[in-house]
Order: C-alpha cells, then structure tokens, then sequence
C-alpha cells in the first residue's frame, strides 16, 4: 500500500540539457557522417542518386525486409559501404529516416498528401509495420478534404497495398461524388480502371452516360497506347500479316496490346442509350470499334420501333468474368 504521508516529486528539468537530447546529437552525427556504416543511394540515375546515410542496424530493428537484406545472402551484406536502391523516391526515404531517428520530433501527420502516399508505399515494400499504420490513419484524414483527382490517387495506392479500411473510406467518399469519370482515371492500372467503371456504373445506374463512358475507355486505351492496331482487321490473316508486316511486329502486337482488355471495356457501354448524332461522331469514328461493329450498331440505332432496349457487344465477357472471380 502507497504511504500516504510520501510524496512524489520529479527533478527539476535542467534546461541545458534539452540542447544535448539524443535526437538532436544523431542528426548532428549524420551530417557529418560520424560512426555512418552505409550510404544509401537512392533514385533511379546513378548520376543524379541522392546519398542518405544512416547506420544499418537502425534500419533492420523495424524491418525485416532490411535485416534479411543486410544479414541474409544479399548483396547488399556484403556491401559494407553503398547500397543501392534506385527504385525508391529520395524524399520518401529521407522522411522514413527523420522518423527512425526520431530527429526534430519528426510526425507523420505533419507531411502532406504527397509526401504521406511516398512514405506509405516505402513503408510497405519494407514492412514498417508501425510507421505504415501511422501513414494510412493520415491519408484518411484527407480523405474529405482533397480533390476528386487526389480521391483517385488513394484508390489506386489503396487497392494496390490491398488496405480493405483505407480503400473503404475512399469508397464511401468517390460514392458520395457518384464516382466521377475524370482525366485521373487515365493514371490507373487496367485492372483498378475496369474496377472503378464498374463503381461508376453501380453507382449511376440508369443515369450512366453512355458516351462519357466509351469517351472515356477510348482516351484510357490511346493514352496508354493499348487500342487494337488495324492491320489485322484489314487483311484478316495472322500469317499474311507475319508476312507483310514481320513476325516480331505481330508478336509485340499480341503480347502487349491484348485484345480482351478492349471488350471486356466494351462490354460495359449500352449503344442503345446514345443517340445516332452521338454515335456517329463519338463512336462512329473511334478506332475502338471495326467497321462490322459499327455498321452493326447503327444499323439497330436505326431500325423501326420498337427500337432495342440494350445494345451491347461483348455480353459473355461479362459472363466470362464473374465466373473468374467466382
């Protein structure tokens, strides 16, 4: 039992040795390179790399990714000297420093969006367990805050580390906004593309604007340069083009720009809520669509009454999908 009569005092803060915390004293040290046992060059150029010191152990304690790089049969331990990272941004590696070292109080929810997303990825390729947990509860207090381009930017660094409470908050918020199409979506990878169209679709339902859509699939492809070149669709031989054209040709053609990422983006888009002016200078002109395709569009655009309620291409893709992700 405490004795009542004692009381607990704590000694007086000695305001000189504020100046020499350990802190300030490690930041001091690394300036000046003292006790460092590697340099970090960090970025893609050799030339333009920064170097970052630090001193292994400190940071192997936090990552496992780092003790098996520095303590397993890496080449990086048995480089007692430089270590090269070149796919890691500079900043964000400098940021992930102040916070080992705890220098100037460094804080995660000081950084902005920008900076916070570079971290977060840092984090999670070297497993800091607790700084990424840090960055993810301050990207969602942007969340509300930030503009629809940016919401884009945290839906894709959300699905891509698979953070399901991160991803969710920005669910709710893009729902908010009827998940709007945008020139960011440009910025996502095919598969988070297909992903947030079928978001946009969900959300709009009958009030979908068809043309926006295919306007929008048809900029995605062309900007990542992924349409369906025509040479097959002219001469209709594989072989004759091989021939013509040269195996290496065809070959780059059907490894890179697959023809199943186009219809099953066009499996998403109903024809028959466009109008015939729409068509005829939206998809009627796109190089998305074979002239079968389009003749075969227009023509049901145009027939008699009663006119068709759905125009669809590529209906089992969809089909074929879901079975996928069954």
């Amino acid at each position: 039992m405490t004795d009542p009569t004692k009381t607990s005092t704590n000694p007086p803060v000695d305001e000189s040795l504020k100046e020499l915390r350990l802190p300030t004293k490690i930041e001091e040290m690394l300036k000046v390179g003292f006790m460092v046992d590697c340099k970090f060059i960090v970025g893609p150029n050799p030339e333009t790399a920064e170097t970052i010191l630090g001193h292994k152990w400190m940071f192997a304690i936090q990552s496992p990714v780092f003790e098996r790089m520095f303590c397993g049969d890496f080449l990086e331990a048995k480089n007692t000297t430089e270590i090269r990272l070149p796919d890691d941004d500079p900043k964000a590696f400098r940021n992930l420093r102040l916070l080992l070292y705890n220098i100037k109080d460094a804080r995660v929810d000081a950084l902005n969006l920008e900076d916070t997303v570079s971290l977060y990825k840092l984090c999670d390729k070297y497993n800091y367990e607790s700084i990424w947990k840090l960055c993810s509860d301050h990207l969602k207090s942007f969340i509300e805050e930030i503009s629809d381009g940016q919401l884009i930017t945290l839906f894709a660094v959300a699905n891509e580390i698979q953070n399901s409470q991160l991803l969710y908050a920005v669910k709710q918020q893009l729902l908010s906004k009827m998940y709007p199409v945008i020139p960011d979506l440009k910025e996502l990878n095919s598969k988070h593309f297909m992903d947030y169209l079928d978001l946009h679709i969900e959300a709009n339902l009958e009030e979908t604007d068809n043309l926006v859509l295919f306007n929008t699939i048809d900029g995605y492809l062309t900007h990542h340069d992924l349409v369906p070149p025509e040479i097959l669709e002219i001469t209709g031989s594989v072989e004759y083009c091989k021939k013509f054209y040269g195996q290496e040709r065809v070959t780059l053609i059907t490894a890179e720009r697959k023809p199943e990422l186009l219809e099953r983006l066009l499996s998403k888009i109903d024809f028959a809520k466009i109008t015939i002016e729409n068509f005829l200078a939206g998809p009627g002109v796109s190089k998305l669509l074979t002239w079968q395709q389009k003749y075969f569009i227009l023509s049901q655009l145009c027939s008699g009454e009663p006119k068709p309620t759905t125009i669809k291409l590529f209906e089992n893709v969809v089909e074929d999908q879901i079975q996928d992700d069954a």
